[in-house]
């Protein structure tokens, strides 16, 4: 991935904040797995502070959804077909769009990498903006640099015999549109009452 920077953020501080509300925590490096579970309003995000934790955390306070367990970030692509809100429990489909396609990604989307030497559980971040020459991505436990914006990094969007494909040194599977996404709403401190039982203290 591109970007590097030889300035580590300390464990534990904030990198930067996507979407106007999400922080993003350093882990500091990527081999330091720390056991931490993590809870907000009371529902498990994930482990600290790892990139799963960072898209159902981005998920849960952008959409008010949530995802299920998985062993690791590549098996969001094969793995997940539908979040869920919490407080109602209503399903919303997930679209796998592989990097190089006809479809070219859009903002909100998951973005998947396969598993690799560099990344042996894969990764996931979140596209928070696209141009028509960049995508914009908000990420933990990778670079754990100071943002330079409201996104870790930004990596070429390329079109070529009529595909997209962003154009990262690592292995991508592709993005994750949510379907029905104009349903999904930030999530409104006021409903914590009527988060549904299924999702607290997992």
């Amino acid at each position: 991935m591109s970007q590097n920077t030889n300035t580590r953020v300390p464990f534990n501080e904030i990198e930067g904040i996507a979407s106007t509300n999400v922080p993003a925590y350093s882990n500091e490096k990527s081999h330091s797995f720390r056991s931490g579970r993590h809870y907000i309003y009371g529902i498990f995000t994930g482990y600290q502070w790892q990139c799963v934790e960072f898209a159902r955390r981005w998920l849960l306070i952008r959409k008010s959804c949530t995802f299920k367990d998985i062993p690791c970030a590549a098996n969001i692509w094969t793995d997940v077909s539908y979040i869920e809100r919490v407080i109602d429990g209503k399903h919303f489909q997930l679209r796998l769009i592989p990097n190089s396609s006809p479809q070219p990604p859009k903002k909100d989307s998951l973005l998947i990498y396969r598993r690799s030497n560099k990344m042996p559980y894969g990764h996931v971040a979140i596209i928070t903006d696209v141009t028509s020459d960049y995508v914009y991505i908000a990420e933990q436990n990778n670079l754990y640099h100071y943002w330079p914006g409201d996104y870790a990094r930004q990596e070429r969007l390329k079109f070529h015999d009529g595909n997209y494909y962003i154009d990262d040194e690592d292995p991508i599977y592709g993005w994750i549109e949510i379907e029905n996404n104009d349903e999904l709403q930030p999530f409104d401190e006021l409903n914590i009452a009527n988060i549904l039982q299924q999702y607290l203290g997992a």
